[in-house]
């Protein structure tokens, strides 16, 4: 079983928007439903209102004005060992659940998987390995010496199994 941690901070070029963050969570239920996720944290910057959101998904809430210690803390409270990050405004596709599922059971559980963005332009199409890191599974103690909140570093560090499910944006 995973923690889910949804990063939710705003990029610099578009803030995140809450129904982004809602679809983000939203997501997730199928692989709460199939027994993968148990449990989530949304992390994010203080007085956006994540914690009407939080409060109606029944996860977590850690509010902090930067990335990297609002996942200190969100991975400080995740009760399990194994976690997903996964960043606001973005949506699993179907098919992450069996996939994550299927890397569990026959794969090294130790080893990191990776969610890519689904492509969005001719050049992620034509080498998806592109497209931006927007998910990573992996152990909690290796998200914490990977450090940091930025999911490209964290997937170099990791150096993680490229998933072939990809997530969608949501904004």
């Amino acid at each position: 079983m995973l923690t889910a941690i949804l990063l939710a901070y705003d990029e610099p070029a578009q803030p995140l928007r809450r129904d982004a963050i809602a679809r983000s969570l939203a997501s997730l239920v199928d692989a709460c439903v199939q027994g993968l996720v148990a449990d989530a944290v949304l992390a994010g910057a203080p007085d956006r209102g994540l914690d009407q959101i939080a409060d109606e998904a029944g996860c977590a809430l850690v509010e902090t004005a930067k990335a990297p210690d609002g996942l200190t803390k969100a991975l400080s409270i995740a009760r399990h060992d194994d976690v997903f990050l996964l960043l606001a405004g973005h949506a699993v596709e179907r098919g992450f659940t069996d996939e994550v599922n299927d890397a569990f059971a026959y794969g090294a559980r130790d080893q990191a998987l990776i969610l890519r963005r689904a492509p969005d332009s001719f050049l992620t199409r034509l080498a998806p390995r592109f497209a931006t890191v927007v998910g990573v599974v992996a152990r909690k103690a290796a998200l914490r010496e990977a450090g940091g909140a930025d999911l490209n570093r964290i997937a170099r560090a990791l150096r993680g199994a490229e998933l072939n499910s990809a997530a969608r944006r949501t904004f």
